[in-house]
């Protein structure tokens, strides 16, 4: 009977596009947001990926090397509150042992460990840069990484909400 159905070569590709439009726009374009979450600083500049608007999250999809990176200064920012745990130090669930947890793997790690800062600009604006990635799979190297940006910033009033001590540092 299923024979029958998929011996046609137009049903077979209508059910494998289906199903590969399923998993990129059901389970990726919403969990992108999250995984490939990317900022970075240098010379004073944060760069980022603008996370909350669709049409950038399809766009870092299909062409990542053109997604539009937005920037701001540091001097540009009134506050930052430091989100999340920081003293776990378990290792992540990011083993795939089955194609349905290697599917979804990344998405546990990162859900497990929830860390971001939310930046407020001086004119108001809110912007959240998510390292929940980053500290999943390396989190000394992250906690390094934050120690050099907050230690740069001269005059910002930075709120600590993680559990850990105010030094990043281990």
């Amino acid at each position: 009977m299923f024979s029958d159905i998929f011996s046609s070569g137009s049903i077979g590709f209508i059910f494998g596009t289906s199903f590969f439009l399923l998993i990129f726009l059901g389970h990726y374009w919403r969990a992108s947001s999250v995984l490939f979450n990317y900022w970075k600083f240098n010379n004073g500049i944060i760069k980022y990926n603008d996370v909350n608007n669709p049409t950038n999250v399809l766009l870092m999809m299909l062409l990542p090397l053109s997604s539009p990176l937005k920037s701001f200064s540091v001097n540009d920012i009134q506050s930052i509150i430091v989100n999340g745990d920081l003293k776990a130090t378990t290792t992540p669930m990011a083993v795939p042992f089955s194609g349905y947890l290697g599917l979804f793997s990344g998405s546990i790690a990162i859900a497990k460990s929830q860390n971001n800062l939310d930046v407020t600009l001086k004119n108001g604006q809110q912007i959240t840069l998510d390292y929940s990635r980053d500290f999943s799979y390396n989190q000394k190297k992250t906690i390094e990484k934050l120690d050099k940006f907050l230690d740069s910033l001269d005059s910002v009033k930075v709120i600590n909400k993680a559990n850990h001590n105010v030094n990043l540092g281990y």
